[in-house]
């Protein structure tokens, strides 16, 4: 009997302390996400008269969506991760990952924005601020630390997008977004450059190592919240793609794009809180935002 006291309490005393770390890493958890955001509840706001306002500004809106989270990590608590001495992509691993997918959906959406949306037609020029910005600052490697510096190529490429911008008041800027404009943007999204490469960053995910599977998981969302940002600017600039009856596509592909960007587990590992579950949020999500390109299809 006395033994079984003892075991019994050895349990306890385990139990006891696998709790108190518990407890502590959730709690560390929770203080960090105080400090420096881990979920992103809502996407880009919009004024409440978007539909009715004129192209110029609509496409300031736009861009401003397709930069907008981008803009935010810069911005953030402790910067630009990825090439950081300190809070690089080894100690703050998640962030950086995270940056990384926000940089890959940025730089192919701004792509899409310069060479399609804000041309008057395909053999037109792009504007020369958006062209510099994207080929030159936008393609610095975001691992990049020395000569050039990502972050600050990237800051020098947001002042030529302002410039692109005050373009567009002074009238000498061009933006002008047709039907086929939107369809290519949705066929954009749901493509091999942004939600089909974020799927082929878990395939297999069961038989990737947690400690990659969790980097490539933040990727994951980091395209997930330019795409969010992007299709909803999309949505209530342009009316005609909800008069195709895609009221309920939206709403269905937001739910999925929202439950990427509050995914913040504990834990990851390739069994428990695996990608298996982001992807199904994933295909979802492409789903319906298919069904919505389809609908514009001309």
């Amino acid at each position: 009997m006395d033994r079984l006291h003892e075991y019994i309490r050895a349990a306890l005393v385990q139990l006891a302390i696998l709790l108190v770390i518990l407890a502590l890493f959730w709690g560390g958890q929770k203080l960090y996400g105080a400090v420096d955001k881990v979920v992103f509840p809502t996407h880009f706001a919009l004024p409440a008269d978007a539909a009715t306002l004129p192209e110029k500004e609509k496409g300031k809106i736009l861009l401003d969506a397709i930069t907008n989270q981008m803009r935010y990590e810069l911005g953030s608590t402790f910067g630009w991760s990825f090439n950081d001495i300190i809070f690089n992509r080894f100690i703050l691993d998640n962030r950086a990952y995270r940056q990384y997918g926000v940089y890959h959906a940025t730089k192919f959406l701004l792509d899409l924005f310069s060479s399609e949306i804000a041309k008057l037609g395909s053999t037109d020029k792009e504007s020369d601020f958006l062209y510099r910005a994207r080929i030159n600052n936008f393609a610095i490697d975001p691992r990049s630390f020395l000569f050039p510096s990502a972050e600050g190529s990237y800051k020098k490429g947001f002042a030529l997008i302002k410039e692109y911008k005050d373009s567009l008041d002074s009238g000498k800027g061009v933006y002008n977004c047709r039907s086929d404009d939107l369809y290519a943007s949705f066929l954009c999204v749901t493509g091999e450059n942004l939600l089909g490469y974020a799927l082929g960053l878990l395939q297999n995910a069961q038989e990737i190592p947690f400690y990659e599977l969790d980097n490539r998981i933040y990727q994951v969302q980091g395209i997930a919240l330019v795409v969010r940002d992007f299709v909803n600017a999309l949505y209530e600039l342009y009316p005609e793609i909800r008069q195709k009856n895609n009221e309920d596509n939206m709403k269905a592909a937001n739910l999925y794009l929202d439950r990427i960007c509050l995914y913040n587990p504990l834990y990851i590992t390739s069994s428990f809180n695996s990608g298996e579950l982001i992807i199904s949020y994933l295909l979802f999500a492409r789903s319906r935002l298919t069904d919505i390109s389809q609908s514009l299809r001309i």
